[in-house]
């Protein structure tokens, strides 16, 4: 395509843009999308992008990360929590109306696999913690968003040559098979523009992936300064994979529970051939080689007796060699079981839970302080850690979840201070106890009854105490 006609129609783009929901089924010269027009570049486009396209994918990080979350059995409940305290308020438009009428009935409808729409929100920004990046795909208002794992996406980016400085993200590339990654190699992108022309889709002409717009896709991120995010896991990798490693020794060491090192001491005359079953002609020849050859030989005997010790059980008889003296020596272990599983209780979900980015005693893992409460923790966490995150997260999935359903944003409803609520509960009881003396000193008063000084003084007393605390918690 000329660069000219690519021209005409970048100013028919920037008066009438169409979206892929209102693509017809064919097209004639002047029936031009954004969609079309980048649909040409692409099929000009190969890895080495003559017209500026170039393919963002991830380093080789997806079998380290998934390592980590195989060998950390204590990440699935760090996770969970997390996303618990994230979700502790429930999505909101500020408006009750709109959440009952539209928010709420999309939110909990279930999409085209079956999944509520909001479990599908929820398992995107687990899987964003993990990887760094998750996607989510709109198909329409009946079917609802659907999750792109990390692997199954690439962004496609072009250099921007309005503004410059910067990649502009204009589609993203999908797997179409949900149990393989995207994979474009070094192969030249080759599209099917008949298939664009008859459905609206952009699909690959062998239809292994599909291109996807902006418009229909949330690239979720834990860094949206980078188009892949980055994984909280690989974030701290070195303290992780000692954890992993950890687990590893220790089930190693509960499989083969054995004596450690050994040290099998040879005969001093060994090299030499005395006390050793060799021949006439090994004994008078005593060059190098001949040595060596000796040597070899106990090293085999070692390894052939190491075997049998590592294999064996506490009744098995072993016989050992003549090359060896009548003992040996047992180096012990510098570490030992108990310590591997002291150090995990003590440290793993501490170490996690920071990686993750929230205050290990909101989960039960950290110490707490005697004089601190727990609403005080959850507070401090929530207002300095998990609400500023999750603001973050809802801007990224409001403006496609806004556009779509004609809604002016969605967010995390407003957290409620749970330690100022409990203070305000406290103060109405003690409230309340004031309020019953004196109408009871009142009753007691206008019936004529006559209360003793003493009962008046413990009264009044009773009473300052009791304001004296209420002004103290307010």
């Amino acid at each position: 395509m000329s660069n000219k006609r690519i021209d005409k129609k970048r100013q028919k783009l920037s008066t009438s843009p169409k979206s892929p929901s209102t693509l017809k089924p064919r097209y004639n010269e002047n029936d031009w999308s954004q969609a079309e027009l980048i649909l040409d570049q692409l099929l000009e486009c190969n890895t080495v992008c003559k017209n500026g396209f170039k393919l963002v994918k991830h380093k080789n990080e997806f079998e380290a990360i998934e390592w980590m979350i195989n060998n950390l059995p204590t990440l699935p409940y760090v996770i969970d929590n997390y996303l618990n305290f994230m979700f502790t308020n429930k999505l909101t438009t500020g408006d009750e109306e709109l959440d009952n009428n539209v928010l709420n009935p999309f939110l909990y409808k279930r999409n085209a696999k079956g999944v509520t729409n909001y479990s599908v929100l929820r398992d995107s920004i687990r899987d964003m913690l993990l990887y760094g990046k998750s996607g989510i795909r709109w198909l329409d208002e009946e079917n609802g968003i659907i999750p792109v794992p990390a692997k199954r996406y690439t962004s496609i980016v072009k250099k921007d040559t309005e503004y410059l400085g910067f990649n502009r993200t204009v589609a993203y590339a999908i797997s179409i098979d949900e149990d393989e990654p995207i994979s474009l190699g070094n192969k030249p992108i080759e599209l099917d523009r008949d298939e664009f022309r008859n459905s609206g889709r952009i699909l690959s002409k062998n239809k292994d992936y599909m291109v996807v717009l902006p418009e229909d896709f949330i690239n979720l991120r834990t860094d949206t300064t980078t188009e892949n995010g980055i994984s909280k896991l690989r974030q701290d990798k070195q303290r992780l994979e000692l954890i992993g490693n950890v687990y590893q020794r220790l089930n190693y060491d509960i499989v083969y529970d054995g004596p450690g090192r050994l040290i099998f001491w040879m005969k001093d005359n060994f090299l030499n051939g005395g006390d050793i079953d060799v021949s006439a002609n090994e004994i008078l020849d005593q060059s190098n080689a001949t040595k060596d050859l000796r040597a070899e030989r106990a090293r085999e005997e070692v390894k052939k007796l190491a075997q049998e010790i590592k294999n064996s059980s506490s009744d098995n008889v072993i016989l050992g060699s003549s090359y060896f003296e009548n003992k040996f020596d047992h180096i012990p272990r510098v570490t030992k079981a108990t310590e591997f599983l002291e150090y995990l209780q003590m440290k793993e979900g501490s170490i996690l839970a920071q990686c993750i980015g929230m205050t290990p005693e909101l989960i039960g893992l950290g110490d707490v302080s005697g004089n601190v409460s727990m609403e005080k923790i959850i507070d401090n966490a929530m207002v300095n850690i998990i609400i500023p995150t999750r603001e973050g997260i809802a801007t990224q999935f409001s403006p496609l979840l806004s556009e779509k359903l004609g809604l002016p944003k969605v967010y995390f409803d407003k957290y409620e201070a749970r330690y100022n609520v409990d203070r305000s509960s406290e103060s109405y009881k003690y409230s309340l106890a004031v309020n019953s003396l004196i109408q009871a000193y009142q009753s007691s008063v206008e019936e004529g009854n006559s209360i003793p000084t003493n009962i008046q003084n413990q009264i009044m007393e009773s009473l300052k105490t009791l304001t004296d605390h209420i002004i103290k918690i307010s």
